[in-house]
């Protein structure tokens, strides 16, 4: 894979997490003429298939990685995670699933948000990475347990694995109803506005500290996606229907 030092023209930006592994995500390059205007190589909210389509070419263009070996689930707010061990991927495989892992190399995998957490795993020295869709539902629900879990299956350490997580809403944008907040623990709820916010990044870091992962090792997310509606998609900026955010990891060949 061919990994640019800079963006591409405003919407590609890389993520330094482990030698031999590429990783980073997509933006809409700072432009707010519609709300699935940048790159959006989500197949399923609402974009018109060709505009998808040629998002999806180009990102292969820039990568240097065929389509068919860029990986994208449609994503339900599950726990759900997928091994992918072959190309093609049978499209069943990653539907309904918001977490993939894979050994393969010259393989991109990734996961679509806008505003939820988008997280990337890697243990770059046993050839090992993931990537998980971490709304507070699937985060509550343990999305990133079972992607650590399914990495240590495919021969990862966990004293190895490397996470970082992507552009995000950030817990002052995060406005919840009490119905949600009282699902997390009370450090991750701040009470200073008229309805209760959520720190996801800090919970689904917590999270991923619980299940071994030294917090050394995990990067917080560079960019709150909802104080940022020009850069980074955001549905509670742009409405549901709305472009992605793709946040991917890949394995040198």
């Amino acid at each position: 894979m061919t990994a640019p030092t800079m963006p591409d023209d405003g919407f590609i930006h890389m993520i330094d997490i482990a030698p031999g592994v590429h990783a980073g995500f997509t933006s809409r390059g700072n432009t707010t003429s519609s709300p699935y205007s940048g790159i959006n190589m989500c197949h399923y909210t609402g974009d018109g298939q060709a505009h998808v389509a040629d998002c999806r070419d180009r990102f292969s263009g820039i990568t240097g990685i065929p389509c068919e070996r860029i990986i994208i689930p449609r994503q339900t707010h599950s726990s759900d995670c997928a091994v992918i061990d072959r190309i093609p991927v049978e499209e069943e495989v990653i539907n309904g699933v918001d977490a993939l892992v894979t050994t393969l190399t010259g393989v991109i995998i990734g996961v679509s948000t806008a505003d939820c957490v988008p997280v990337i795993l890697a243990d770059a020295d046993n050839g090992v990475i993931g990537a998980a869709h971490a709304g507070w539902r699937g985060a509550l629900a343990g999305v990133t347990d079972n992607a650590v879990e399914a990495m240590l299956r495919c021969g990862a350490r966990i004293d190895n694995i490397k996470a970082a997580m992507g552009p995000c809403i950030c817990p002052a944008c995060f406005e919840v109803g009490e119905e949600v907040a009282e699902n997390f623990p009370d450090r991750f709820i701040a009470h200073g506005f008229t309805k209760p916010h959520v720190d996801l990044p800090l919970y689904v870091k917590s999270r991923l500290e619980a299940r071994g992962i030294a917090p050394s090792m995990i990067q917080m997310p560079p960019a709150c996606t909802r104080c940022a509606p020009g850069i980074y998609f955001s549905a509670r900026a742009l409405g549901i229907n709305s472009g992605r955010i793709y946040t991917f990891i890949s394995l040198d060949t």
